[in-house]
């Protein structure tokens, strides 16, 4: 297989072999997290859920009293290079009529780091703010 061909903007970007598929730890990806932080503001739990071969993350934001269920996002999935098949972290995004929530995620020695970008999109001149907690199972 030629791949010398290929656009690419550094080395990295290029290997002799392509995945399609995801390794089977994908498995271990899934199911329920919780925020390890019990006073959090953010996000208090989520979920990784696979449905038609397609990764969607469902999140519940902290609220003053119980959580706020923000639904499910799809996934865009990534590994630590392109010759791995392992899943090393994903981003999803939630839109809300006022609010846009960009979620990046990666997986590190069995915890979930979860960054969550916020903006502000009704007027409110709100500050955008960013966050990053942790989550395990």
């Amino acid at each position: 297989m030629q791949t010398t061909d290929l656009e690419h903007a550094q080395r990295g970007d290029i290997i002799s072999e392509f995945y399609h598929e995801w390794a089977s730890e994908i498995k271990e990806l899934l199911g329920i997290w919780k925020n390890v932080n019990p006073k959090t503001g953010q996000i208090a739990r989520l979920e990784v859920i696979s449905k038609n071969d397609t990764i969607f993350l469902h999140c519940y934001g902290k609220l003053e009293i119980g959580e706020k269920d923000w639904g499910q996002s799809p996934c865009e999935l990534f590994s630590s290079n392109v010759g791995s098949s392992e899943i090393e972290g994903f981003i999803s995004t939630f839109e809300f009529d006022f609010m846009k929530i960009q979620v990046a995620v990666n997986i590190k020695y069995g915890v979930m780091v979860v960054q969550s970008y916020n903006t502000f999109k009704d007027g409110s001149n709100r500050n955008n703010y960013f966050s990053r907690e942790f989550f395990c199972k």
